[in-house]
């Protein structure tokens, strides 16, 4: 949001270029979650070094949500 109040706005080129980049950060991390061991899929039975777990909204997107944190 913007000192007056107002929000700003990006033109129509700029959001897609943000979406992407964003996607495939999102992407990233979850990889490397899955690949740690610190993540399933929502269903999957968590293990002991389950920290997150991914959920694919409608959309297709996927989501994450932190379920505890390792020691």
């Amino acid at each position: 949001m913007s000192t007056d109040g107002h929000e700003d706005q990006k033109s129509a080129g700029e959001g897609g270029q943000s979406d992407d980049t964003e996607r495939r950060a999102t992407e990233k991390f979850i990889s490397d979650l899955l690949a740690r061991g610190e993540a399933v899929y929502e269903g999957e039975e968590p293990t002991p070094r389950t920290t997150h777990v991914i959920k694919r909204e409608d959309d297709g997107r996927l989501t994450v949500r932190r379920l505890r944190f390792h020691r």
